[in-house]
């Protein structure tokens, strides 16, 4: 399948472009038109509220380039995007006084998925009142989770130098990489989930899609 079948059937491509042809923002209600719910833009990437929230203020940072996670992203992009992470985060803090965890279910391919649920990169960025570096204890075995200096980099080198999928973590302070071999769909959404005490199922986004938070999260930022 060619990159632009690709691009056709995406549904975050459709949102970044803001087109209508499979668009959750307008299907759901909760937006008229890209502006209503497209937060911040750079040359490589937006940032728009996440469906499905399962806090107050959970961004999704989505890129404009068709690519299956932050490990293909070019040279640009990876400066784009590490740039780009903390302008989120201090935005959230600035509006809820909070810091954010930062994650990643990085697919290598379209069968090695990294517990992604979209075929698209985007990388979760998530606001808390807990202690963040607490939020190791939720994953699983056989998961491990290892420091690194930079995940961006290292999602890099597992995609370039091991052609394996990946999980990225970033918290104040600290990033983690681990291998996703195992991990479910939805993976860090289900250990979210289960850390904050959510109702059964609710990491679910398809099943549950905060429409509230959302429309919330866009009337607040936009406003701003």
């Amino acid at each position: 399948m060619d990159d632009d079948t690709l691009r056709e059937i995406c549904t975050f491509c459709c949102e970044v472009e803001g087109g209508d042809d499979s668009n959750l923002f307008y299907d759901l209600g909760l937006a008229r038109t890209r502006d209503d719910y497209i937060l911040h833009e750079t040359d490589h990437f937006t940032v728009m509220p996440c469906i499905g929230a399962l806090t107050d203020w959970y961004l999704l940072i989505v890129s404009k380039r068709h690519t299956l996670s932050v490990g293909w992203l070019d040279e640009a992009e990876r400066v784009d995007l590490r740039a780009l992470i903390p302008q989120v985060t201090d935005l959230i803090r600035q509006r809820s006084g909070l810091g954010s965890l930062v994650f990643e279910h990085g697919s290598f391919d379209f069968r090695d998925k990294g517990g992604a649920c979209y075929d698209h990169t985007h990388i979760h960025v998530v606001a808390t009142d807990r202690d963040h570096h607490a939020f190791l204890d939720q994953i699983p075995a056989p998961i491990t989770m290892r420091p690194c200096a930079d995940w961006i980099d290292a999602a890099r080198h597992m995609v370039d130098d091991q052609h394996r999928s990946y999980l990225a973590l970033g918290a104040p302070g600290q990033d983690w990489i681990g291998t996703a071999t195992g991990a479910p769909s939805q993976f860090f959404r289900r250990c979210l989930a289960s850390w904050i005490g959510a109702e059964e199922g609710e990491w679910d986004w398809l099943t549950f899609p905060q429409t509230d938070r959302v429309h919330r999260m866009s009337t607040l930022l936009t406003a701003g």
